[in-house]
């Protein structure tokens, strides 16, 4: 029995067990087309057995970029968000929030959650994303957020500038313009949904690999 091509294949199986949706954004709906990098084209949600893995791809990259991203996991929270930049979330109501920037390479995404009617930043997540071309990734742990296996929550991606008072210049959530320029708030559509799918166990889908090579090995 070749043992290397059943660790291959068990491998291949076991690097398999994530779900994902790739939510399609309408690209040049900006106040300004000129900022490719925060036109957003796509956000593709992924989850594993621990984890959830957000990634957005914009038009264009520039390592100014910011990245908000406003997740309802129980129904509660607030139209605010942690970072308070003017936007109108239309009634989608956050109890998580995520603020990122690319210019610094590690320690550069924030996870704070909507507590006792405040965002508490005496609790909050520091972590890092990963860049690769247009794309930049986000993976946190799901119950960071209490999510689990079956949980359903909505969101909304929006990008943004480097200043305190910059808006959500494109959202996902809308597929027109969201703000007709820097100093004036965004406004939001309706949140993105998204189930937490559960995944099998790496072990058990290895039995299986293994279990399926192993009959087939037997039958030749």
């Amino acid at each position: 029995m070749n043992c290397f091509k059943i660790a291959s294949t068990v491998a291949c199986l076991c690097a398999s067990s994530a779900f994902a949706a790739t939510y399609t954004d309408a690209t040049n709906d900006l106040f300004d087309n000129g900022f490719g990098n925060l036109d957003i084209a796509s956000v593709s949600v992924s989850n594993t057995a621990s984890n959830i893995t957000f990634a957005v791809t914009t038009r264009d990259f520039s390592n100014w970029t910011k990245y908000m991203f406003f997740i309802n996991t129980n129904g509660t929270g607030d139209g605010s968000n942690a970072w308070s930049r003017p936007v109108n979330q239309s009634g989608g109501n956050a109890n998580y929030f995520i603020g990122s920037w690319v210019d610094q390479a590690t320690d550069n995404s924030q996870l704070v959650a909507y507590q006792s009617g405040g965002w508490n930043w005496g609790n909050y997540q520091t972590f890092s994303n990963s860049q690769s071309g247009n794309t930049v990734s986000w993976t946190v742990s799901l119950a960071s957020m209490g999510l689990s296996s079956g949980s359903q929550f909505s969101f909304d991606v929006a990008t943004s500038g480097g200043g305190g008072g910059d808006p959500g210049v494109d959202h996902l959530s809308r597929s027109d313009v969201a703000t007709t320029g820097w100093g004036n708030a965004s406004v939001a559509g309706t949140f993105l949904n998204y189930t937490v799918t559960a995944v099998p166990a790496p072990g058990a889908i290895a039995l299986v690999g293994l279990a399926g090579l192993v009959g087939k090995r037997r039958r030749s």
